[in-house]
């Protein structure tokens, strides 16, 4: 693998950095005001939201990306909003599953509307369907590059 990096990729690299901090920073703010939830809070939620039976927090960790203790740490807050609990794996009894609480459902269900809103006014709006499906190529690319790299181990490498 080249350690080179062309201007155009340093560019684009550059930029998507800037542009993710501000679309994080706006939609957050968003979903504070509107719903009273961080946006990592409200990806717990979304990724719960569907889990009748609950969701083992290494799963839920996988799904969204997100290191364990990052994890744990956003499940605790949630815990102590009463909006996620903890409770034993009916499948197994050994381990311990995520679940909304009836309060994580709503919170869930009051933020959905405003969040969409401003998904639409800080991304979508800017993007025509030929910009959606290049950059949809683009991301599934980078993160099917990053798994082959994450499954790599580093004496592969050499």
């Amino acid at each position: 693998m080249s350690a080179k990096v062309s201007s155009a990729e340093l560019h684009a690299w550059e930029t998507l950095q800037v542009v993710m901090e501000i679309l994080k920073r706006e939609v957050n703010r968003d979903l504070w005001s509107d719903a009273q939830l961080s946006e990592a809070e409200f990806t717990v939620l979304a990724n719960l939201r569907l889990a009748t039976d609950g969701v083992r927090p290494r799963g839920c960790a996988e799904a969204i990306g997100w290191d364990s203790s990052r994890l744990a740490h956003q499940v605790g807050r949630l815990e102590r909003r009463g909006l996620v609990s903890r409770r034993s794996d009916e499948r197994d009894g050994r381990g311990v599953v995520l679940v909304l609480t009836d309060e994580g459902r709503e919170a869930y269900r009051r933020a959905i509307g405003p969040h969409l809103r401003s998904v639409q006014k800080w991304f979508a709006a800017a993007l025509t369907s030929t910009h959606v499906e290049g950059m949809t190529a683009s991301l599934d690319a980078l993160r099917g590059h990053i798994r082959h790299l994450t499954a790599t181990s580093p004496e592969d490498e050499r």
